[in-house]
């Protein structure tokens, strides 16, 4: 499989995203041309002022599509010509959904939405990598409970089936099935299809960071986001909110490895888990509390205290070293995420 040449042009599904913004402006940084596709002319606005408004570089490389269904193959394959990647950032994530909708606001999409991205790629002979966008859910097994001690790789998968995602009793479950079975999808199609490009998937854990995405309002924060604004959120007086999915990754860090993946020479199909390591909202207080003294709302909790001895870890080294990636610390992170997350509350 030939590689994927600098300045090539991209298309990146979900363009309108948290993490899809960061990699749109990592890849027109690096020279890389852009085709990002959103679900409606507004979301193409507004894509475009927000990147404008975050000082993205390079504008004029980029073009967003209108495709209302990222389901439907007719209407996205015509997006895929003249491109040598795709970068598939675009998922369902509904946390509104009700037993009853799992499957088809959760799992038709998910499973469709890769289904037809493996099959477009297919259909046009310029393309040389597809990089999908998993999860940390697919790797983890939320059934074995927090399993100190153990350690995870990209070699592990969730057992998670579609029907465990239809027939879930609540949305988290569902929703980590249907990043299983969306991720075994694409494994799926290359084994049953001769494909004349490389697929890597990437897995990571809760992303936090800045955001240069379309956002009017913190209502409208990305799941990752949430456990941290519910953090600087919960008064000097009130309570640390419970930790959720104990590992983490900077988006900027995920944009970059996702350009890494792109690019890197090998041409096998391959995996890898990205995070950084392990975090807690203790851990998110105490930095809050000490870079922000002034302004923050974050409660007192047990300073110093930290939870990385009580649950699973991860092994991401060989993101690291395979991709040549490095990621930074969570205070780096954490930080100015906080100071906007104060300044949007002001507005």
């Amino acid at each position: 499989m030939p590689h994927v040449e600098p300045g090539s042009l991209v298309l990146v599904t979900g363009g309108n995203g948290f993490i899809a913004a960061h990699c749109i402006a990592t890849l027109l940084r690096s020279g890389h041309r852009v085709r990002a596709t959103v679900r409606s002319a507004e979301k193409a606005d507004t894509t475009r002022k927000a990147l404008e408004t975050a000082g993205v570089q390079n504008l004029a490389n980029l073009v967003l599509v209108v495709v209302v269904d990222p389901t439907d193959l007719d209407a996205l394959s015509p997006t895929l010509e003249g491109c040598q990647s795709v970068l598939h950032l675009a998922s369902a994530f509904n946390y509104d959904a009700k037993p009853s909708e799992f499957e088809e606001k959760l799992m038709i999409p998910a499973v469709k939405g890769t289904q037809v991205v493996c099959q477009a790629a297919e259909q046009h002979s310029s393309i040389r990598r597809v990089v999908i966008m998993s999860s940390f859910a697919s790797v983890y097994d939320a059934s074995l409970g927090l399993q100190p001690g153990r350690v995870y790789t990209e070699e592990d998968w969730a057992p998670l089936t579609y029907e465990n995602g239809v027939n879930a009793s609540a949305v988290p479950i569902a929703y980590r099935a249907s990043k299983v079975v969306a991720e075994r999808t694409a494994w799926d199609y290359i084994r049953d299809h001769q494909v004349q490009y490389q697929l890597v998937t990437l897995c990571p854990g809760m992303v936090f960071g800045r955001m240069i995405h379309p956002i009017s309002s913190l209502s409208q924060l990305n799941a990752s986001n949430q456990i941290v604004w519910g953090v600087l959120s919960a008064g000097r007086d009130g309570e640390i909110p419970p930790t959720k999915a104990p590992v983490w990754i900077d988006v900027e860090d995920l944009a970059d490895t996702s350009l890494k993946a792109l690019m890197f020479p090998e041409t096998k199909h391959e995996r890898f888990l990205v995070t950084q390591g392990s975090y807690d909202t203790q851990e998110i207080a105490d930095i809050i509390r000490r870079r922000l003294p002034d302004t923050h709302r974050a409660p007192l909790g047990e300073p110093g205290k930290r939870l990385a001895d009580t649950h699973y870890a991860c092994d991401s080294s060989k993101t690291q070293r395979v991709l040549g990636v490095k990621f930074r610390g969570l205070e780096e992170s954490i930080v100015p995420l906080a100071e906007q997350l104060y300044e949007m509350e002001s507005r």
